[in-house]
Formats: C-alpha cells, sequence, structure tokens
C-alpha cells in the first residue's frame, strides 16, 4: 500500500510522513478506516428491545504513531510547532492516488524521552468526522459556457463562440453521506434584483434581497455551522445574512437527485451563478 500524510495547521506550518523518517516515521494510523455514531434508543416498558430514534456520527478521533532516530530536540520542536493546541489545521491522506481530506484539532502531544529511536503519539480530534474531496466539484446553473475547441476553426460571421446556460441542474448524490453543504457565487454582469436559487425536491429557496450591480459578487455557504452569505468586492467579503428572505432556507445536498435552479426578479441574463461542492465519505 502505498500512503501518504500531510498535516497542515492554519498558519502553514507542515509535515509530511512517506515511507521512510522525514524526518519521522510513522509506524501506525488510527481513526481514518472507521465510522462510529452515537445511537439515540430508548428501553421499551413492556416489549423486547427498545425504540430507535435516530443517530449521528461521533467526532473522529485520528491517533498517529511515530519514531525518529536523529535529531530529537529539533524534531520535538517540529511537532510543537505543527500541532499546536489552539491552531486548527487540514489532515490530507493519500492512498494508492486517491486523496482526502479533513479538518482537525489537536488533542494531545506526547514524546517518549529515552531511548535512540524516541517514540511520538499524536491525537487530533476532528470535529466535522466526515473526509472530503480536496477539490471543488462545480456545477453552472447560469452563465456562458464556451464553445472553444482545439483545434479550433472560427465560426461563420454572426455565430456565438459561446453559449448562456440559463437552466436547471440535477446533482446526484450517490455517496454514504447525506447533507453535504454547498457554495454558491453569484456574479452580475448588470443589475439585477433579488437573486435566488432555489432545490426543486425540497422546496428551500435561498433568496438575497438586494440589487446587484455590475462587478459585484454574491458569496452563500450551506454547510453544517457554515450558513452565511457574504458580499465580495476587491476580494474582500464582508458578511451580509440580514440581506437574506425571511422564507428563505438553506439547503444542503441529500442522497439522490437534487435539482437546483436559479431565478431574479430582474436581470437574471445578466447573472452568473455557480454551485461549488465536495463530495463526503466516512472514512478514506
Amino acid at each position: 500500500m502505498s500512503r501518504i500524510i500531510t498535516c497542515t495547521n492554519a498558519y502553514g506550518g507542515n509535515i509530511r510522513f512517506g515511507a521512510g523518517f522525514t524526518p519521522w516515521l510513522l509506524t501506525d494510523v488510527e481513526g481514518v478506516y472507521q465510522m462510529d455514531a452515537n445511537v439515540s434508543m430508548s428501553d421499551n416498558a413492556m416489549s423486547d428491545g427498545a425504540a430507535y430514534y435516530g443517530s449521528v456520527l461521533r467526532p473522529r478521533n485520528i491517533v498517529m504513531t511515530m519514531v525518529d532516530k536523529r535529531d530529537y530536540q529539533n524534531d520535538r520542536e517540529m511537532l510543537y510547532d505543527v500541532f499546536r493546541h489552539d491552531v486548527p489545521g487540514v489532515f490530507v491522506y493519500t492512498e494508492n492516488g486517491r486523496t482526502r481530506e479533513i479538518d482537525y484539532v489537536t488533542e494531545s502531544v506526547e514524546i517518549s524521552s529515552t531511548g535512540r529511536l524516541r517514540t511520538a503519539v499524536v491525537s487530533l480530534q476532528c470535529p466535522e468526522p466526515r473526509f472530503r474531496d480536496n477539490f471543488d466539484t462545480e456545477v453552472l446553473l447560469a452563465g456562458w459556457l464556451g464553445r472553444w475547441e482545439f483545434p479550433h476553426a472560427f465560426p461563420p460571421e454572426g455565430e456565438a463562440i459561446g453559449v448562456r446556460v440559463n437552466q436547471s441542474e440535477t446533482i446526484r448524490n450517490d455517496t454514504a453521506a447525506n447533507k453535504i453543504g454547498v457554495t454558491i457565487r453569484m456574479i452580475a454582469e448588470a443589475a439585477v434584483e433579488n437573486p435566488s436559487v432555489t432545490c426543486i425536491e425540497t422546496g428551500q429557496t435561498i433568496r438575497v434581497n438586494t440589487t446587484m450591480e455590475a462587478g459585484d459578487e454574491i458569496k452563500i455557504t450551506t454547510g453544517i455551522n457554515n450558513k452565511h452569505i457574504y458580499s465580495v468586492k476587491g476580494g474582500v467579503e464582508t458578511e451580509i445574512n440580514e440581506l437574506l428572505d425571511p422564507d428563505s432556507r438553506f439547503f444542503m445536498l441529500s442522497r439522490g437527485g437534487n435539482t437546483l435552479t436559479c431565478t431574479a426578479d430582474e436581470g437574471l441574463q445578466y447573472l452568473t451563478v455557480a454551485v461549488l461542492f465536495r463530495w463526503l465519505y466516512p472514512g478514506v
């Protein structure tokens, strides 16, 4: 099995574990394959068994065991710098060419003090227990889709070199993960009034009560503990949750089909709408 693990904290400190000492040699990693859930049940007073109410995944605990054989003091400092208790990070796992990642916070770092081979055990807690792809999947709901191909022959005069897309798109979630959050990006080429995106299956709509001008961008996030609306100008994000229509509901991608469509009270033809997301997995 070919396995590479990289841990990078929010300040850019990182460490990579491969097949050899770099400078730490990873000898074991636990918590990447299993899935643990809290199952809610109550006993039946007058019958066998119990009543089942539901279940949720527990936070994931990843424990890495590694050894060091050389510059013990500097290598300890490397672990302390990367795995800081007050700085979150991203755990990236690549196995046989497939890469998935997960956010973590450091729970503990334990390092032995004697012996030629020094052992370290690092425990990470992952509040969101599901792994995700390390790249975005993007679906265009409205905007211009280029028709350039290479080798390219220029079309006859008057024929467009791009086609305007303004349609519903069905995103099929056939993974083992339910409720996957999305990021919606809306960019205006001219005035657009009160843009919205709807999930047909659930009837949930996210509508922003505002008039966008040329160059304005709105970004919407719908993930668990990450439901926000931002105005983006010059690369700077400003939260504008107060512009969310009172009847709006933040939707996520359920298992099965999720048909998304966009509209606006005025100026839909000037709006580009893209939906971005990362598939989630209960293990690597």
